[in-house]
């Protein structure tokens, strides 16, 4: 059964620890022991709001999303960690919450139970891994050539026997060769096949010289023993492969060394028994270190996916934060400057909110938000585009590749979607219904900071605010910072 990280907390408990979760919070969401779940902020923050605290489970293991839209950050730079069609979509409203899929560490065979969440751990393991290839492949490279040069140096003085020189000089060619061909991996499963591969050959090269030195068979019990821990403990490989690898080894290492015993009997019979009890309890070890080992490091993944979205992830409306916004900006921006293809940015203010608030109370407020994020998100068509509470009432929508005329339309559909939505507003002065001002900037020419566009876009909005609100303004980011507006 897989292992989840589990919370033991109520959603009050939660709410109230989350502006402290670095020094107290974080320590108690992932304590080892028991059966854990790991999840996102957001959804603790959805349940909260929704009213889970009119009834709270103490002892509930709440279920929270790690979503593998969130985990596309690690195929494409133009990915967002957040997915305007699925992750964004604040499940706190009357609709039924999203399906949550939790990051799960499997018990046996140490993975992650979601295939496209351990894909992106082992790449993001890859360079890691690939170095300690690179280590463990020179080591064996440089003693396998000291090896020869011990076996040379015996041929040449002490009329040494020539097939003896084969293995050493197979033991260090075959590192050279798996160096080469390391430079040129770069995929998980490309390496993995190559540490198979060479850990095969170098078993049979130390076979071999077992064979044309029998004097050595007293060493082989310890070489056995070091070369199952290394398979399990260094190898760059997966633990089920891990188990295979030292397995296979153990019982074809034995049976080699039992009949080489049987032709040379150069140890007692308690001292095989002996050995062949010490490789047992070496596998027994091993398994359980390597489990404990690869089990450890894809939690200590996960859990950093969990602190990553909670750091990037709006407590109130279930979209991204600000924090989120300012990185996928800086990103978006390199990017479309990359391809040289515009990026635009909708800031978005919710007309008179301060009397709305007062009138309706704090709580009807936070509704009315958690509402029109809800609207914003649904309207955007694509993947890459991102939704993002800026601060207060203030929303913005970033649209990679989208020129002026793009994000007009989008903004105009965005605009629809909220009459439609026909959100009560009590106390404005504009009418019965809730109206927002947007001011809709678009960069063409990415050669300056990011934060220019962001400039232009507020000025635009505040433009539109200033011309008795409930209105569009549209304009572009030139290259000298020249605002260009179109009603």
């Amino acid at each position: 059964m897989p292992e989840l990280l589990t919370c033991r907390e109520t959603p009050q408990s939660i709410a109230s620890r989350v502006a402290g979760f670095k020094s107290e919070w974080w320590p108690d969401l992932f304590r080892n022991g028991g059966r854990h779940q790991i999840g996102t902020m957001a959804g603790f923050a959805s349940e909260y709001l929704a009213g889970f605290n009119r009834n709270p489970q103490p002892r509930a293991a709440r279920v929270l999303s790690t979503r593998c839209t969130y985990t596309g950050l690690f195929q494409s730079s133009a990915g967002t960690l957040m997915d305007t069609q699925t992750s964004t979509s604040p499940a706190l409203f009357h609709a039924a919450a999203p399906v949550s899929k939790p990051v799960a560490v499997t018990r046996w065979t140490a993975q992650l139970a979601e295939a496209q969440c351990e894909r992106h751990y082992r790449v993001q393991r890859f360079p890691d891994d690939r170095r300690r290839a690179l280590l463990l492949l020179t080591l064996i490279t440089v003693a396998g050539a000291l090896n020869f040069l011990g076996e040379l140096y015996a041929y040449l003085h002490v009329a040494g026997r020539l097939d003896a020189l084969v293995p050493p000089l197979v033991s260090s060619i075959v590192p050279v060769f798996g160096l080469l061909v390391l430079a040129r991996i770069n995929s998980p499963r490309m390496l993995e096949t190559l540490m198979v591969a060479g850990a095969a050959a170098g078993v049979t090269t130390r076979m071999a010289v077992l064979t044309l030195h029998p004097q050595l068979i007293s060493m082989w019990p310890t070489l056995m023993i070091g070369v199952i821990f290394v398979f399990y403990l260094y190898l760059p490989v997966r633990f089920v492969a891990s188990v295979v690898l030292a397995a296979c080894f153990s019982i074809v290492a034995a049976i080699w060394w039992w009949r080489l015993q049987l032709q040379y009997p150069v140890l007692p019979g308690e001292e095989v028994y002996r050995g062949i009890l010490w490789l047992a309890l070496a596998n027994a070890l091993g398994f359980t270190a390597a489990n404990s080992l690869q089990r450890g490091q894809r939690i200590q993944y996960a859990q950093n996916l969990v602190l990553q979205q909670l750091l990037s992830t709006d407590a109130l409306t279930g979209i991204a934060n600000r924090r989120h916004f300012d990185d996928m900006l800086e990103r978006e921006w390199r990017r479309c400057a990359r391809a040289g293809t515009p990026l635009s940015l909708l800031m978005i203010d919710v007309d008179h909110f301060k009397a709305y608030n007062d009138y309706c109370g704090h709580l009807q407020g936070d509704d009315c938000l958690r509402e029109v994020a809800r609207l914003l998100v649904e309207s955007l068509g694509r993947p890459g585009d991102l939704v993002a509470r800026y601060g207060g009432e203030e929303f913005v929508c970033l649209l990679p590749a989208i020129g002026g005329a793009g994000a007009l339309a989008v903004t105009t559909r965005l605009a629809a979607a909220l009459r439609e939505a026909d959100i009560p507003h009590p106390r404005s002065p504009l009418g019965p219904r809730l109206t927002v001002s947007i001011g809709v900037a678009t960069a063409n020419d990415l050669s300056g900071p990011p934060n220019a566009l962001v400039g232009v876009a507020d000025k635009l909005l505040y433009a539109a605010k200033a011309a008795g609100r409930n209105q569009i303004k549209v304009g572009q980011l030139a290259g000298k910072g020249v605002v260009v507006r179109a009603a």
